[in-house]
């Protein structure tokens, strides 16, 4: 993947997660696979560094498609919800997704469908004088 282009602006920073010895991170740069840039969550043991697991959270539109240039969908935020074995997801198109740590399966809980377009936060134009 290369780097953001003026078209895409950078990922947004979303914090890692750190709950019962394991850093829940956002696979940002998954080109291993060669299916999707975005929409991956990863599992990381905090006292050896190793990756534990990896989840695909949603589906990047248009990723499966062959010589199709698609841009990528990343988290806007994810929390720890309380008293929930669970991550909240929220990702550039507005998807709300619950990932169940215990059983690795993430659901679409709100948000738009999976189709609906990008719309990443871009800085305010600065006004005319």
């Amino acid at each position: 993947m290369n780097g953001p282009s003026i078209s895409r602006p950078s990922a947004p920073q979303v914090a890692d997660i750190e709950h019962e010895g394991v850093r829940y991170v956002q696979d940002v740069h998954d080109s291993r696979n060669g299916d999707q840039a975005g929409g991956y969550l990863a599992a990381i043991d905090i006292a050896s560094g190793q990756r534990l697991w990896r989840l695909k959270v949603y589906e990047v539109p248009g990723a499966q498609v062959a010589g199709q240039p698609t841009l990528p969908r990343y988290f806007r935020s994810m929390q720890l919800l309380p008293g929930a074995q669970a991550l909240e997801i929220v990702n550039e198109a507005g998807g709300i997704y619950r990932v169940d740590l215990a059983t690795r399966m993430s659901t679409q809980v709100g948000g738009p469908p999976v189709s609906a377009p990008v719309e990443p936060k871009l800085p305010p134009k600065a006004e005319a004088d």
